[in-house]
């Protein structure tokens, strides 16, 4: 599901987002695989999103 279809379902049902993360690994996955670092450093395969409820 595209970012924009995802979040305008969220605001359309009443949600405020507060805040969007998208975690970057950490620096010690460079040092096990550095391929998987860096494809997870250009592109993060996971979102983390606040939302609040009025």
């Amino acid at each position: 599901m595209p970012l924009e279809t995802f979040l305008n379902e969220l605001l359309a049902a009443g949600f405020m987002l507060e805040r969007l993360i998208e975690p970057r690994p950490k620096p010690g996955l460079q040092e096990l695989d550095e391929t998987a670092y860096n494809k997870l450093h250009q592109a993060p395969c996971f979102l983390a999103v606040r939302l609040l409820r009025p």
